[in-house]
């Protein structure tokens, strides 16, 4: 049996509820479904036959560790997304230096062409794309060489 002198308070944190099990810093009890679980379980067992404070501390050692590994799978999809914000932005800010000047590329027949770089854009799957004059656009990857544009 659990005495009642048991200690909720601790150190455990999951992120981004700011709440675990072993803190009351901002929980309710109707908040923390290891509570309900735990008081459901006191309520239902029998008098003869308790559950043991080993039992006890095994389960909510298990609840923490899932609450902190899902904690940490969010972290980590955000990481990832920042990461991919940065990597356009990068590619943007390359493919700005090419604004204006002429670009040598392969067109899809393997013939090389050249033309005018008029902007720059990310598609919708990230990869960093150049408009070129006369409407040809061409992934950033697909540039051969850069010479200055001709003068008009």
């Amino acid at each position: 049996m659990i005495s009642s002198t048991t200690s909720t308070s601790g150190t455990g944190s999951t992120g981004n509820t700011g709440t675990s099990v072993l803190s009351t810093s901002q929980a309710t009890y109707g908040d923390n479904p290891f509570l309900k679980l735990l008081t459901a379980q006191l309520q239902n067992q029998t008098p003869l036959e308790p559950v043991d404070n080993e039992s006890f501390m095994n389960q909510m050692a298990s609840y923490t560790t899932m609450q902190e590994q899902r904690d940490l799978n969010n972290n980590m999809l955000k990481l990832l997304d920042y990461q991919g914000v940065l990597a356009r932005v990068q590619g943007l800010g390359q493919g700005s230096a090419l604004l204006g000047r002429q670009v040598s590329y392969k067109d899809d027949a393997g013939t090389e062409q050249s033309a005018k770089v008029e902007s720059v854009y990310v598609t919708e799957a990230g990869n960093v794309n150049l408009k070129l004059a006369g409407g040809a656009e061409i992934d950033m990857r697909q540039v051969l060489g850069i010479s200055d544009a001709p003068a008009a």
